[in-house]
């Protein structure tokens, strides 16, 4: 059985942050049309971020480098904090542990059946979130000990879990895993997001308080009673 061709370009976290990781043998034209095509299925919930660029052991001129940052920041408001490679030749080149965990997945991959490994670094917010706050966890999953109420989001690599009730704006699955999951004790939220899917609440929502998840299938996110 012959190995999986390896993805152009991949997203995972670490522990210095998010890294964009480019197989050294694609052509740049292959390079900037996966980023394209990986930044359109997330939609813009990594605006503002800072990601290292990971070059294994491709060498990019300053002219590439420049175009591939223009890229990422002009079009996906992503900036480049720092270049990786296992190059002699390249000046940026440092080493770092991966964080183990679900992979981010590719096109249309689902992974339903699989569950978060117990050693996925998970991140604990310990209050309510208000208005205007932003909470991420690329690392992993993100575990809220409170509500999280509306104009408030929520954004993680892995699963999101709201032990309250969850009334603004959660994205599981931040870079591409469309196997995590959205629960929450009291699931009223103004928009739901896992991987490239995305729902919105109805526009009359009734008041229910009921424990309930959020997962994908069939191409779409379902909101299922917790039992």
């Amino acid at each position: 059985m012959q190995n999986e061709p390896r993805p152009t370009v991949e997203l995972k976290g670490f522990r210095d942050g998010m890294r964009l990781i480019i197989d050294p043998e694609a052509s740049m034209d292959q390079i900037e049309s996966a980023i394209m095509e990986r930044m359109t299925n997330l939609g813009d919930s990594l605006s503002g971020l800072t990601m290292n660029l990971d070059l294994g052991s491709r060498v990019l001129n300053d002219e590439e480098l420049i175009h591939l940052k223009n890229l990422l920041n002009e079009n996906y408001g992503l900036e480049v904090k720092q270049i990786i490679g296992d190059s002699e030749d390249d000046p940026g080149r440092t080493e770092s542990h991966q964080i183990a965990g679900v992979p981010a997945l590719h096109g249309n991959e689902r992974v339903y059946d699989q569950f978060v490994p117990a050693n996925e670094e998970t991140r604990f917010i310990r209050h309510t979130l208000r208005s205007g706050q932003i909470e991420r966890a690329l690392e992993g999953n993100m575990v809220i000990l409170g509500d999280v109420n509306p104009g408030a989001e929520v954004v993680a690599a892995g699963d999101v879990i709201v032990l309250g009730a969850l009334r603004g704006v959660a994205h599981a699955g931040a870079l591409g895993n469309t196997s995590s999951v959205i629960f929450a004790l009291n699931l009223l939220p103004t928009q739901l997001r896992i991987g490239r899917f995305i729902t919105r609440a109805p526009a009359e929502q009734r008041r229910r308080q009921r424990t309930e998840i959020a997962r994908v299938l069939d191409d779409a996110i379902i909101v299922e009673e917790y039992d």
